[in-house]
């Protein structure tokens, strides 16, 4: 056999550089759209696998009636029931459970009212009730003091001091004066 040779030419390599301005929004947007058919297709074959595998039960469970097994399709059916109804007993204590701990957190006198909500309603009711937290900062923060100025302390401090806090001083007095003279 006679070999055959064939010549590549060899190209340089050239770092590829974008000529103009990439719009970096249109090709999120296409990404987007693109990982959504996928997902869309992932969800329509799965779909397609369960429709599949409960025809595919149907059938095998025909299959045993037309050959009279029906004693052993029962029997099965009948475990498969008990497994199903242990689960549910354990969600259900589990749900109970959940709705007991929340009315505990709402007042006796008002529990008749909440009794018969479900456990998403309680949730609801419970978190709305709750005080939101508020967060102390533990520095001060810029601008805002809380300090009370007296005249007796404030003469007592150096000219440096009270030259540079004197418009706190009035401030003080005039909050004070305002809390004074209310009209009726």
């Amino acid at each position: 056999m006679a070999e055959e040779t064939t010549q590549v030419e060899e190209q340089n390599a050239q770092p590829t550089s974008p000529e103009g301005d990439v719009d970096y929004e249109a090709l999120y947007h296409k990404e987007k759209k693109y990982s959504q058919s996928l997902r869309s297709r992932a969800q329509d074959a799965e779909s397609k696998n369960d429709k599949l595998s409960i025809k595919a039960e149907e059938d095998r469970q025909a299959k045993l009636i037309a050959e009279g097994k029906k004693d052993d399709l029962i029997a099965e059916l009948r475990e498969s029931n008990k497994s199903m109804e242990s689960r549910l007993s354990a969600f259900e204590k589990q749900v109970e459970a959940q709705r007991e701990s929340l009315l505990e957190l709402i007042p006796e006198d008002e529990r008749v009212h909440y009794q018969n909500m479900n456990l998403e309603q309680l949730q609801h009711f419970t978190k709305k009730a709750q005080a939101p937290e508020v967060s102390n900062p533990t520095e001060a923060i810029q601008g805002r003091t809380n300090t009370n100025y007296d005249l007796d302390t404030f003469m007592q401090n150096d000219d440096k001091y009270k030259r540079s806090n004197f418009s706190d001083l009035i401030k003080a007095y005039d909050r004070k004066s305002v809390k004074k003279t209310r009209i009726r």
